[in-house]
Order: structure tokens, then sequence, then C-alpha cells
């Protein structure tokens, strides 16, 4: 038994490296079309289970100076290769990484003010844009209301007291109660801003959505890039446009607008499994996305 033990421990090296390259060579052939593995992992399965070989006892007695020095030239050949490729890959990923997290943030905000966009046409008008040419019209179309107000209330006379005593005027009556009161339009809304005068002002003025929410100013006073409509649209890297959907679900018997935009080319390697960055969904009326942020 002892002398069994003996002559399997000279073959312990050469089975642990054996066993370690049939384990990387069968996840290797494990990969399919759309989560393959790299290359790298092949040559090092062929690689543990070439040295296995080598390594057993019966091989070792058989070599000569010769074949140790033409090992010692390949070996010293392969660490060179294997060290530049570990480096390049290590770097590569590093690149790769910071490429995928610009691509996908860049991506994440075009859906999030596509989002904002549809969420505001919905409100108006009850259903998400189907197109994105009409969505775009949409944004520049002087349709979203704002509440104008110029003046404020206070106890002593309060906003329904006001309205009962006709002091609340619309931007429209300005011209005519300027010239009632012998002053020019802009001397009187001087006097309502400065609560100079009991005269209020409180009306709706249209505007589009362009300025409220993708002008320059805008976006910088809220820390977030500028917009580019025309190419909202489009992935900011591969160019090919997203994919919109829309229909409607009822819901508590209330039949309501759905909406799915996906990005149709996500960003990442090859044959590797991608994550679809998108929002909404055409089953159940929310406009949630699959982003952390």
């Amino acid at each position: 038994m002892d002398k069994f033990f003996k002559e399997i421990n000279k073959y312990v090296v050469s089975i642990l490296l054996f066993v370690a390259g049939v384990g990387f060579l069968g996840k290797y052939l494990s990969g399919d079309a759309l989560e393959s593995q790299p290359t790298a992992m092949l040559i090092s399965s062929i690689a543990l289970i070439l040295v296995a070989a080598l390594a057993t006892p019966y091989v070792l007695i058989r070599l000569q100076a010769t074949h140790y020095r033409i090992m010692m030239l390949v070996a010293t050949l392969a660490a060179v290769w294997l060290g530049y490729e570990v480096f390049y890959s290590v770097d590569e990923e590093i690149k790769f990484r910071e490429l995928k997290a610009q691509v996908d943030s860049e991506t994440v905000q075009a859906l999030k003010d596509i989002r904002s966009a549809q969420e505001a046409h919905q409100t108006l008008y009850g259903i998400y844009c189907d197109d994105f040419d009409s969505l775009q019209r949409f944004i520049y179309e002087p349709v979203i209301p704002v509440s104008f107000n110029m003046g404020s209330f206070n106890d002593t006379l309060s906003e329904s007291r006001s309205a009962e005593m006709g002091l609340i005027l619309t931007r429209a009556d300005l011209p005519a109660k300027a010239e009632e009161l012998g002053l020019t339009e802009e001397e009187l809304i001087d006097l309502i801003a400065q609560d100079s005068t009991t005269l209020k002002v409180r009306d709706v003025i249209y505007t589009t959505f362009y300025d409220e929410n993708f002008a320059p100013e805008v976006r910088t006073s809220k820390r977030l890039p500028r917009v580019s409509v025309d190419s909202l649209w489009f992935n900011p890297l591969s160019g090919e446009r997203f994919r919109l959907e829309t229909d409607s679900v009822e819901s508590g018997g209330v039949l309501q607008s759905t909406i799915l935009v996906k990005d149709p080319t996500p960003f990442g390697r090859e044959k590797v499994k991608k994550d679809t960055l998108r929002f909404g969904s055409l089953t159940e009326a929310h406009t949630d996305g699959n982003w952390r942020n």
C-alpha cells in the first residue's frame, strides 16, 4: 500500500494540472452564441494539460539536456508572451469599462430625457407619442401650461378677498387697467411686482417643453449635460435609433396608455450577453427604467 501511495505521489502535480486544464477547457466549451469565453481560456487549458503531460515521471526520465534547453527557451518565450497578454488584458479591460460607463451614462440620460418628454405628452393628451418625429415637434410646441404670478397676498387682503374685489388681473387685463389708472403698462407691472399696489396678476402662460426642460440654462442649473434634440433618439455610440412602442392596458376598469423605449444596440463585448437599457412596459402602466439610478 505504501508503495502504491508513493507512486501516486509522483503524479500528484500532473493530476492537479490536468484536472485544472480539463476544467478550464470544459468552461470554454460551455460558451454559446450569446456568451462565449475568451480565447485566452482555451490557450491556458491546453497549456495546463500539456504541462501536466510533461511533468509526469514517465516523460521526465526520458528527457535529455537538449530537450530541457528547448523547453526552457519555449517556456521563457511563453512567459514573456503571457506577461504581455496579462498586461494588455488588464489595460484593455480598464479602457473597456471606462468606455462602457460613458456610453451607458449617455444612453441612460437620453432615455431619461425621452421619458420626461413622453410623460409631459401623456399628461397633456392622455396618451404617449407613438413616434419620435411627432415627439420632437411636441417638444417645440408652446403647449406646456405654466403659472404666471405677480404680486403677493397677505393676511390683511387674502387671495379670495382680492378676487371678490376684482383686484386679481390676467396679463390681458394689464393694458386696459394701466390706461384706467393713467399709467403705462410697464409702470403698472413694476408697481405690482414691488407689491406697491393691491392689484395682483394671476394667469397661465404657455411655453415649450424645450424651454422648460432642455434649454441650456435649465440644464446647467440642474447640472445635466446639454441636449441635442435632433440626436436624442439615437444610441450615442452606434447611432442606431431607439425602439419605441406604445399600447394600452386596462387597469382598475380604466384604459391606460403604455410605452416601451429601449436601446437596440446595448454596449458590450461581442458574443457576451448584454443588458438592454430601456424604460416602460407594454403590459403595465409605468415608465420605470431598468438602470440603477
